[in-house]
C-alpha cells in the first residue's frame, strides 16, 4: 500500500496536468460555498440591524401611544359648528401608571401639531414637547451643543434641541453655525441649543423618528399650545385635543415587564373603554419575536444556498465518473504494477476532496466579495461569522467525500487485464 504522502503528491500532480478541467469541476462548489457565505452574511446583517433597532428602544421600556380611534368613534357636527375631537393618553393616566409597582418613571411626549415650513414648503418635521428624561430613555446622543437644563423647564424657555435630519431640511447646505440660530414655527421662535443623533433611527408610533424631531421643554409646549390644535374643513372648525402622544415607561425589574405591561393594558382598557384610542409596544417582546423570525429566515436562506452545494457535488461526481473512464489505461497500468484497490480508491477520493476543499476556500473569497458588493450598492449590512465560514468549508469537504466515494470505488473496481486489453 502506498504512503498517504505519495498518494497526495500523485493526486495533486494529476490535477495540475488538467488545470482547466479541475477548475471547471470546482466551479459548482465555488459558487455553492460563495452563495452560502453571502446569504448567511446578508441574513445575519439584517438580523443584527433589526435587533439593534429594537434594543435601542430599550428592553426595559414599555411604549404607550395615542392614536386616532376608528371613524365610528367620532362625533358629527353641523355646518358652521366647532367639532371637538378628544382622544388618547391623559395626565390622569400618567399619574396612575407612575404609581404602579415596578414602574421607575414615565417620560412623555406631546406632538404640538404645528406646520414646520421651509419657506412655503411644508416639511415632515415635528415639533415635540418632551420631558427632561427623554434623552436618558432613548438611544439618542448629543452631537453638538447641549441638552435641556432643569432651568429651561422651570422657566419655560423658548429653546429647542433638534434631530440631525432637521438641519438639511431647514437650513442651506454647508451651514455649520446651527447652535445658537433660531427656528420660527408659525408665531413662535425657538433658539437651537443642541443637536441629537440616534444612530438606529428609532421611531415612535404616531410621532415619528427622533432624528426628525424639534424638541422643546414640555412646560414650554403646555404654556404656549395647551393641549389642543385647530384645523378647518370648509366652514367647520375642528378642535383636536390630545394631552399626551407617547409614554415611555421604564420598569425596575425586566423579569416582571410582562406582568407590568398587562396591568397597564388592563387599566387603560378599563378607563378608555371601547374607544380604541391607544396602543402599546413592548420592545422586549418584539425582540424575542424578531429573533425567532430571523432564525427561521437564516435556516431557509442557508438551506436554499446549500442546495447549490448539492448540485455542485452531483456535477463533480459526474465529471469524476467520466474521468475514471478516461483514465482506464492509467488505472490498469498501476494495478498491473502492483497497486492495490485501496490505493486507487484513495487516490481518486483525495483528488475529489482536494477539488472541493480548494473550491470551498475560493468560494469563501467569492462569498465575501459578493457580500461587500451587496453592502456597497444596496446599503444592506452584511456580517460574516466564523461559524458560517467554518461550516461552509466543512460542508465542501463532506461534499467531496460523499460525491467522490462512488467514482473512486468504480475506479478501484477496474479489472487491469480487461482495461489493458481494451486499450
Amino acid at each position: 500500500m502506498m504512503l498517504p504522502v505519495d498518494l497526495l503528491v500523485m493526486s495533486c500532480h494529476n490535477l495540475l496536468l488538467h488545470k482547466v478541467r479541475s477548475l471547471l469541476t470546482s466551479l459548482g462548489v465555488i459558487f455553492g460555498v460563495g452563495s452560502v457565505i453571502a446569504m448567511l452574511a446578508v441574513s445575519e446583517g439584517a438580523k443584527r440591524s433589526a435587533l439593534a433597532k429594537i434594543e435601542a428602544m430599550g428592553t426595559d421600556k414599555i411604549i404607550i401611544y395615542s392614536h386616532r380611534p376608528p371613524p365610528e368613534g367620532k362625533s358629527e357636527g353641523s355646518e358652521n359648528a366647532s367639532i371637538v375631537e378628544q382622544y388618547g393618553l391623559t395626565e390622569r393616566n400618567r399619574e396612575h401608571i407612575i404609581k404602579m409597582d415596578n414602574v421607575k418613571h414615565v417620560t412623555s411626549l406631546f406632538d404640538v401639531r404645528k406646520k414646520v415650513l421651509r419657506g412655503i414648503t411644508r416639511t415632515d418635521l415635528k415639533l415635540i414637547g418632551c420631558d427632561y428624561g427623554f434623552l436618558e430613555d432613548t438611544a439618542a446622543k448629543v452631537e453638538r451643543g447641549r441638552w435641556f437644563s432643569p432651568a429651561d423647564f422651570e422657566n419655560k424657555v423658548s429653546v429647542c434641541v433638534i434631530g440631525k435630519n432637521v438641519k438639511p431640511k431647514l437650513f442651506e447646505l454647508g451651514r455649520t453655525d446651527i447652535v445658537g440660530s433660531q427656528i420660527r414655527i408659525e408665531d413662535a421662535a425657538y433658539t437651537i441649543i443642541g443637536v441629537i443623533d440616534n444612530e438606529y433611527a428609532t421611531k415612535f408610533q404616531e410621532v415619528g423618528g427622533q432624528n426628525d424631531m424639534i424638541l422643546i421643554p414640555m412646560p414650554t409646549a403646555r404654556a404656549r399650545y395647551q393641549d389642543y390644535t385647530y384645523s378647518f374643513e370648509g366652514r367647520n372648525r375642528n378642535i383636536l385635543r390630545i394631552e399626551y402622544d407617547v409614554f415611555i415607561v421604564r420598569v425596575g425589574e425586566v423579569g416582571y415587564i410582562d406582568h407590568t405591561s398587562k396591568r397597564i393594558s388592563a387599566y387603560l382598557q378599563k378607563t378608555h373603554g371601547t374607544l380604541c384610542d391607544w396602543g402599546m409596544v413592548v420592545p422586549l417582546e418584539l425582540l424575542k419575536q424578531m429573533e425567532d423570525t430571523q432564525n427561521i429566515f437564516t435556516i431557509v436562506m442557508g438551506s436554499i444556498a446549500g442546495i447549490s452545494l448539492v448540485v455542485g457535488g452531483i456535477g463533480i461526481m459526474n465529471i469524476m465518473l467520466a474521468n475514471v473512464y478516461e483514465r482506464r489505461k492509467e488505472i490498469g497500468t498501476r494495478r498491473a504494477l502492483g497497486a492495490q484497490k485501496s490505493d486507487i480508491l484513495l487516490q481518486f477520493l483525495i483528488e475529489t476532496v482536494f477539488l472541493t476543499t480548494s473550491g470551498g476556500i475560493a468560494g469563501i473569497a467569492v462569498g465575501v466579495g459578493i457580500g461587500r458588493l451587496i453592502t456597497r450598492y444596496s446599503g444592506m449590512p452584511t456580517v460574516y461569522s466564523l461559524w458560517s465560514i467554518a461550516l461552509s468549508l466543512v460542508i465542501s469537504c463532506l461534499v467531496g467525500v460523499i460525491f467522490g466515494t462512488y467514482p473512486a470505488y468504480k475506479a478501484a473496481q477496474q479489472n487491469p487485464i480487461t482495461v489493458l486489453r481494451a486499450e
